[in-house]
């Protein structure tokens, strides 16, 4: 432990606080934060007294600071002038001020803003505004007014998923705003900012406008994010091409873009002061250019918009020149550790961040491998420098991808198998020309509009470059595989495991070092399986959005997935980002059937990703044919996987699975399916265990319901999944009259265009004595049966706020 530095044992405690309280909190506020001053009084007490520093009192004040700090920002609550409380879906008049320049997002382009009135009403907070094509974005420090539907941010609540809500409001954001052609969108002048502030949104719209002006190419957006920090003008295919390439961190601004920019202003200005004969007899020209670099390395940290790999960055560069300028040794595991403190008191919600914990850990993976690797690599490679250089190369990025593996892996769910040879030719094009040539761009562009477009266009050439090559990488075969990733603590296990490796004596480094991974290993292929199979019949109504998609486990184990929800028009993919982190979670890493009613785009959205990866035995279709989109690219999965696709015909023939009694009601084998309309040839499928069924009907309408009617079982515990997600006029009479559900649930969106359910067929299931679930107010639905009753346990308790109402005696 010699090694370590004084600092790092602090670091690891205010984490350690911070991550307590994110588990087992909040706590308490002002208990934690009054012992952590008291404790800091006495460290500094000693410290005055010539006893020295405690790093062990230090840590502890550390400790309770951390948890405290987190406790304090977690219990905040909004003011009631908030803009996210006044948000209700509907169209509003709304002031605000353009906190960024506009990008490419969805179908139009997007900013952030900060209110200031709604409806000519002071209001505060901030605001992801969305807007049609049509509209021409108000530039960045502009005070601007427009008509726009407001709503607050929600997520897709389902078990493990990804709590986006959560993400946004780390950044201060809790509300989103769309304005449509119609918006009467007004630029109301330039906004009373602070000078810095208002400064630093001059310069990141001017720059904004000479990328926009290149050709629209996916070049031109990976130039947006490596100097703006903008990725949404990357399309979905190219941002899934980076990830499984292992190639991810190339699009984030990081401490990789900082240490450049000081690096060559530290080069230039050591030039121009040496330079300088009266001025470098008079000062150290080395000490003095180090810090006069700070200044261009800072402002590229605000202008990329202050991230925390580049603040990360910054800290460790400042200690860099601290050291230099006292003329004492640095030691760069001081200035990250010192990062760490700096990052965790002022944000401590940082911290919990996929981006704060990668960047670090990659930087302390090279901190602590770097000299054994240079050790090994010269014994390796005793020859040229040429290919000791190569090697260490790839060494270095090898080290740095096995280091983030365990995060990427278990946030991601991806084995990028080409990682490393992918790193060792992306990393050059990306870092050392495209990165280089557009942060010069940038500062050109600062001064001379023409020049900086110049030189922003020649930097579009290596930047389609890496475009192409990441996409040739990425279409490979075999170039990634998907898993289910380890959880949390077996993360930790493999770090503490590469730590004893790395920093213990050699008596005790690999023993022990081998054994914590030994154990995390065992950890994690413990958890990763399903629990046993118990004979009761699960679902999960999941919680998609306006769209559907059920997940069952039959009494046996074997696992269906009916329907997997989907955005018409987005490249969003349901069953990457929703459904397969569902089955991870759950430890289901096979299905035996995917079933999709019809081919609408919220319903088959997410099922060729698991047609794909969870090889699936079967695929069940209503027998309509492909006609582009999610419906045609799970057919076209299905063919190239050699999956049997199942109509109506042979469905009907399965009256049983996995001890669960299967049944399709429509549409009939041999149906004329021309002269049905999209939504009523969905199928109308039942899942049932003893007298037990849960139907799921798809968008079927009220002539689907009249024909179903006559076959239903009678009594027993019935539950049913609102046909065409509680439209107004589903839930006939006769069909809840036959049926006499226990429940009704409805999947639909909590903030969508169309409120759903309906409040017709809400009343219509009360009036039968139906209970009332909805994933809008709800979230997902776990459903439980051992041939009796249902058991529904909803994910959200209490249910949030939605646009449709919902029942007042749920």
């Amino acid at each position: 432990m010699s090694r370590l530095h004084p600092l790092i044992l602090p670091a690891a405690a205010l984490m350690g606080g911070i991550f307590s309280a994110a588990a087992l909190g909040p706590w308490p506020v002002w208990p934690l934060l009054t012992g952590a001053a008291l404790v800091l009084a006495v460290v500094l007490g000693l410290g005055l007294a010539g006893k020295g520093i405690s790093p062990a009192l230090l840590a502890l004040a550390c400790l309770l600071a951390g948890a405290g700090l987190l406790s304090l920002e977690r219990s905040a609550t909004l003011p009631p002038d908030h803009l996210s409380l006044l948000a209700d879906g509907k169209t509003h008049r709304i002031e605000a001020i353009a906190l960024s320049p506009a990008q490419p997002g969805g179908r139009g382009m997007r900013l952030m803003a900060s209110a200031l009135s709604l409806d000519g009403q002071p209001v505060g907070g901030l605001l992801r505004l969305s807007l049609a094509p049509e509209l021409a974005p108000p530039p960045a420090g502009s005070r601007f007014a427009l008509r726009a539907s407001l709503r607050p941010i929600t997520s897709l609540a389902n078990p493990g998923g990804f709590d986006y809500a959560g993400y946004m409001a780390t950044q201060g954001v809790h509300a989103q705003a769309y304005a449509g052609r119609s918006a009467q969108l007004t630029v109301l002048g330039a906004a009373e900012l602070p000078w810095p502030r208002a400064l630093l949104l001059a310069a990141r719209q001017r720059l904004a406008y000479q990328i926009e002006a290149l050709p629209p190419t996916q070049g031109r957006e990976l130039l947006r994010a490596l100097v703006l920090g903008q990725r949404g003008g990357l399309s979905g295919e190219v941002r899934e091409a980076f990830g499984v390439t292992g190639a991810a961190h190339l699009l984030a601004i990081s401490g990789l873009h900082i240490g450049l920019v000081w690096g060559l202003a530290y080069a230039l200005l050591r030039w121009l002061l040496a330079a300088w004969p009266g001025l470098a007899l008079r000062w150290p020209v080395i000490k003095l250019a180090a810090a006069l670099a700070l200044i261009p390395a800072g402002a590229c940290a605000a202008l990329a918009g202050g991230s925390t790999p580049t603040l990360r960055a910054l800290v460790m560069i400042a200690c860099l020149v601290a050291a230099l300028w006292a003329s004492r040794p640095y030691r760069p595991s001081g200035g990250l550790a010192l990062a760490a403190l700096v990052i965790g008191l002022l944000w401590p919600e940082s911290p919990l961040t996929l981006s704060f914990q990668m960047s670090f850990v990659a930087v302390a993976a090279i901190l602590l491998a770097a000299a054994p690797l240079a050790r090994w690599l010269r014994g390796l490679a005793p020859g040229p420098r040429l290919a000791g250089a190569v090697l260490g190369w790839l060494g270095l990025g090898g080290v740095v991808g096995l280091a983030v593996w365990p995060l990427a892996v278990q946030n991601f769910h991806q084995l990028p198998v080409y990682s490393l040879p992918a790193n060792a030719l992306l990393i050059p094009l990306v870092a050392m020309f495209t990165l280089p040539m557009a942060l010069i761009a940038a500062g050109v562009g600062l001064v001379w509009a023409g020049g900086g477009q110049a030189l922003f266009a020649l930097a579009a050439w290596p930047a389609e470059g890496a475009v192409f090559l990441v996409g040739w990488l990425a279409g490979l075969p075999g170039a990634v595989r998907y898993l289910a990733g380890p959880g949390p603590w077996a993360a930790l296990l493999f770090y503490l495991g590469a730590l004893a490796a790395l920093t213990l004596p050699k008596r005790w480094a690999w023993g022990l070092g081998a054994g914590l991974g030994a154990a995390g290993l065992v950890l994690w292929l413990g958890l990763s399986g399903p629990p046993p199979a118990d004979g009761k019949l699960r679902a999960w109504v999941l919680d998609v959005g306006q769209g559907s998609a059920t997940i069952a486990r039959l009494p046996q184990g074997q696992v269906m997935v009916i329907d997997g929800g989907g955005w018409g028009g987005s490249d969003f993919d349901f069953g990457r980002q929703v459904i397969a982190p569902f089955l991870w979670g759950m430890g289901f890493g096979k299905v035996e059937v995917v079933a999709c009613s019809h081919r609408d785009s919220d319903h088959a959205g997410g099922l060729p990703f698991v047609a794909r990866w969870f090889s699936p035995r079967q695929v069940w279709t209503n027998g309509e044919a492909g006609d582009g989109g999610w419906y045609a690219g799970l057919l076209a999965t299905a063919k190239e996987k050699g999956i049997p696709v199942l109509g109506p015909r042979e469905i009907a023939q399965v009256r049983g699975l996995g001890g669960a009694s299967l049944r399709l009601l429509w549409p009939p084998p041999g149906a004329d399916l021309a002269a049905l309309s999209s939504n009523d040839r969905s199928l109308w499928l039942g899942v049932g265990l003893g007298g037990s069924w849960l139907w799921l009907p798809g968008d079927g309408g009220p002539k689907v319901e009249k024909a179903v009617t006559p076959l239903l079982p009678t009594g027993g515990s019935q539950v049913l999944l609102g046909p065409h997600h509680g439209a107004k006029n589903s839930l006939t009479p006769a069909l809840l009259e036959r049926m006499r559900p226990q429940a009704v649930l409805f999947s639909s969106g909590c903030w969508g265009r169309w409120p759903s359910p309906s409040r017709q067929a809400q009343d219509r299931a009360t009036k039968a004595g139906a209970g009332v679930h909805g994933t809008n107010w709800q979230g997902c639905l776990e459903l439980t049966t051992g041939g009796g009753a249902w058991r529904i346990m909803p994910t959200l308790s209490p249910p949030r706020r939605c646009l449709a109402p919902w029942p007042a005696h749920n």
